[in-house]
């Protein structure tokens, strides 16, 4: 016995060594579960961020295009479908439309003499184009929202001050989201 190896506990250790258990997997399980945790703490789009506390809401957004030619104020029409320009998605449909004459604020500067001193003045004085329109178009649709990101419709973000460019049957232009509304 004393020179004799004892061949049984090594080939135990090598099943021991190379066996998968129960331990293992849990520990693996833990693991992928911090990562997924991890993941979903600190990434803002992540897709369970996604599947998890979005809920659908009807809203109304406004979108102003200014400068737009008087020959393309009339091609924008109520319940005409809207999409996003850039994504190619539908984003809502028409509700309302209304055009303003397009107003430019320009700075005039006069000098006047008073005693012998030369005083400048400024004055702001609006400045109507007769062929040009701001146009305010009012557009529905079943949003997104999600807290801490807003509200989208497919991947178009819907906030005011957002720049946008929107396509309609017969007419495409870029304008900025200047309000919006849930009903």
């Amino acid at each position: 016995m004393n020179g004799s190896v004892n061949t049984n506990s090594a080939s135990s250790k090598k099943k021991k060594n190379g066996r998968f258990n129960f331990v293992d997997f849990t520990l693996i399980v833990i693991l992928l579960l911090i990562l997924g945790a991890l993941i979903y703490s600190f990434s803002p789009i992540s897709l369970i961020k996604k599947w998890t506390g979005n809920d659908t809401r009807n809203i109304q957004y406004e979108v102003e295009f200014t400068n737009v030619d008087e020959a393309f104020i009339d091609m924008i029409k109520t319940n005409d479908a809207v999409g996003d320009a850039v994504t190619k998605s539908n984003i809502g449909t028409v509700t309302m439309v209304n055009n303003t004459k397009y107003i430019e604020y320009k700075t005039v500067e006069t000098v006047r003499d008073e005693g012998g001193e030369a005083i400048k003045e400024y004055t702001v004085t609006p400045v109507e184009y007769p062929n040009k329109y701001n146009v305010l178009v009012t557009i529905t649709v079943a949003a997104t929202f999600s807290e801490g990101e807003g509200y989208s419709v497919e991947s178009t973000r819907i906030a005011v001050g957002e720049k946008m460019a929107l396509k309609f049957p017969n007419f495409k232009c870029e304008g900025y989201c200047v309000g919006v509304t849930e009903y």
